[in-house]
């Protein structure tokens, strides 16, 4: 049974979790909708109104007369930071005078290992990781509100760096920081730079090549299909939200031959067992306990009694 509607709502979802972010799996479908099931995905209310022309959706002719099945529908399961390379990068990347960075390198060897084991499985759908320089350029390019001139404000400024901050490494000495708590004359500066919660954050994008049939690999018909932000605390931000029990999300292409396309995007990471449950719990228990002892080391119990209690212990002898 088809879904009855689609799922407008692209906001953010917030999620938090104590278990590695390494653990977290994605599964991800694309399909393009065609003429013979685009009236299935059409809500009641809008059916004869503000459709698109269904000759839009005629795939091309092919050799054989119709358009493959692996080019009209994918699914792909997605672990955190995996690197799927688009069709893109595996023409760009097999260029050795094209690579400028270490990762680029890698990211050669990688492809080329791939082709010698027999290409790519995915095909339109692959991600950009953290590391990856479409990463920086998103953040860094984005544009607050919708005005053509906009100025940058400065916590715009500051706050397009806070992704790219990693966790200080100070020195430990005898398990307590060098560094001081408390700065007593803070420095104009010092000021500037620490008015604005730095969280480390990693990013990763979830794309989609929707060129048409025959013609993957051109920038211009990448798609954002998610965005995957995690911090240090645990804190998952998912956009937009997976689908669960919600009608798939729709992208609508631009241009000559407008196409409409379906996802949903799906958790699909393994539950843990109840023995690791149970171990997870006395690990936790064991490090509350430590960090007790240790609490109560740096405390003590040589205590002076002020003048009070000595009168109230002397009373009740």
């Amino acid at each position: 049974m088809a879904e009855a509607v689609w799922s407008t709502d692209t906001g953010e979802a917030v999620y938090r979790s104590r278990d590695p972010v390494r653990n977290l799996r994605l599964r991800v479908h694309l399909q393009r909708i065609t003429s013979s099931n685009f009236l299935h995905y059409q809500p009641a209310a809008q059916l004869g109104k503000d459709l698109i022309d269904l000759a839009t959706f005629r795939p091309p002719p092919t050799a054989s007369g119709h358009r493959p099945d692996e080019d009209e529908e994918e699914e792909v399961v997605i672990g955190w930071q995996e690197k799927l390379f688009s069709q893109f990068e595996v023409d760009l990347y097999q260029n050795e005078a094209a690579c400028q960075s270490p990762l680029d390198h890698q990211y050669r060897q990688e492809i080329l290992k791939l082709e010698n084991s027999g290409g790519r499985k995915n095909r339109r759908i692959f991600t950009y990781t953290d590391s990856d320089r479409y990463t920086n350029l998103e953040e860094h390019c984005q544009k607050m509100t919708t005005a053509a001139s906009e100025v940058p404000s400065f916590l715009v400024e500051r706050m397009a760096n806070v992704r790219r901050r990693r966790q200080d490494r100070r020195g430990m000495e005898g398990g307590i920081l060098k560094s001081r708590i408390v700065t007593w004359e803070p420095s104009e500066e010092f000021v500037r730079n620490n008015h604005v919660i730095n969280t480390p954050l990693q990013t990763m994008y979830i794309m989609a090549d929707l060129g048409p049939y025959g013609k993957l690999g051109y920038k211009k018909y990448e798609h954002v299909l998610c965005t995957l932000k995690v911090d240090s605390n645990g804190v998952i931000t998912v956009k937009p939200d997976f689908t669960s029990l919600k009608g798939p999300y729709r992208i609508e292409t631009e241009g000559e031959k407008q196409e409409l396309w379906k996802y949903t995007i799906d958790n699909v990471s393994s539950l843990a067992q109840p023995e690791e449950e149970e171990r997870e719990q006395r690990v936790f228990k064991d490090l509350y306990g430590r960090h007790k002892e240790y609490l109560n080391s740096l405390v003590g119990t040589d205590f002076e009694m002020t003048g009070q209690a000595q009168r109230s212990s002397s009373s009740q002898e």
